[in-house]
């Protein structure tokens, strides 16, 4: 992996580990997932409007970017339901690591299959650390009475990661990231509108004040970070570059130990530097 992939990656991490730090803050709550991804939209918005006339009207889009483009706004949908309910019933030192580490070996399988990318020695073995890590963090996290839902919810989010993954690596190649990321987020929040406001009703703007900030965070971070992997898969192998952004994995649980206060134990500590060495030998491969 290239220097440049592999930082603009690792600060995709960054930033990927902060708006779920805030979604969990928030107690999964969907409105602000829900205001996030609107915040996400409206963010975005100048800068797909400077390329749609930048390009001159009008736009043609090729139909194989349309197909990719409402799909992963579809599976992103379930995305961000499926996170905000396991944000309500688990902990992020449970659930994000489940729920980012266990796709990464299947993405990177499929991405051979599909993709007919190559995978070297280092890489190879490096993909493998940060899926062992990423499930022996979540191991070693702490256990609750509803752990088997929050488990099996986060076992969902990662199969939608694994779908999303490679339907954008293919969407990618066909229009400007940028447009591609802003009618994602579009479809997706237009998708979950109706269950917001079934569930929230009458108490839709109230609960949209008292957790603006955590939704500002939550859509503008998101959002960012996303158009940053995107980027990157125009550059790079979607196997590694997936597994390299789960460094987010390990800054979530040491946000986790240091912010709320969640165990810090010898076991935590392993999972997190067989990440970190899992992510060196990729970049070296």
């Amino acid at each position: 992996m290239t220097t440049p992939v592999f930082l603009l990656v690792l600060i995709a991490a960054i930033t990927h580990a902060a708006w779920n730090f805030a979604a969990r803050k928030a107690d999964g709550n969907l409105v602000a997932v829900w205001l996030g991804l609107w915040l996400g939209c409206a963010f975005v918005l100048p800068g797909v409007v400077g390329i749609l006339v930048y390009r001159g009207f009008p736009v043609t889009v090729p139909a194989q970017a349309l197909i990719c483009i409402f799909a992963t706004g579809l599976i992103h949908a379930a995305y961000f339901r499926l996170l905000a309910a396991g944000y309500e019933h688990g902990e992020i030192s449970l659930v994000y690591p489940i729920a980012r580490g266990s796709g990464i070996a299947l993405t990177a399988i499929l991405a051979t299959v599909f993709f007919k990318e190559e995978f070297a020695l280092f890489g190879s073995i490096g993909v493998c650390l940060v899926s062992a890590g990423i499930i022996s963090l979540s191991v070693a996290a702490e256990r609750k009475a509803n752990r088997v839902k929050a488990i099996t919810l986060a076992l969902s989010i990662g199969a939608t990661i694994v779908a999303y993954s490679l339907v954008d690596k293919v969407g990618v190649g066909y229009t400007n990231p940028v447009v591609y990321v802003w009618f994602m987020f579009l479809i997706s929040a237009i998708c979950l509108t109706p269950s917001v406001v079934r569930r929230y009703r009458g108490t839709l703007g109230q609960i949209g004040r008292q957790y603006f900030g955590y939704a500002m965070v939550i859509g503008v971070g998101s959002i960012a970070t996303y158009l940053m992997i995107l980027f990157a898969f125009t550059m790079g192998r979607v196997g590694h570059i997936v597994a390299v952004r789960e460094f987010a994995v390990a800054l979530g649980a040491l946000a986790g130990i240091i912010f709320l206060k969640e165990s810090f134990t010898i076991p935590k500590a392993m999972a997190i530097i067989t990440i970190v060495v899992g992510i060196i030998c990729i970049k070296v491969s």
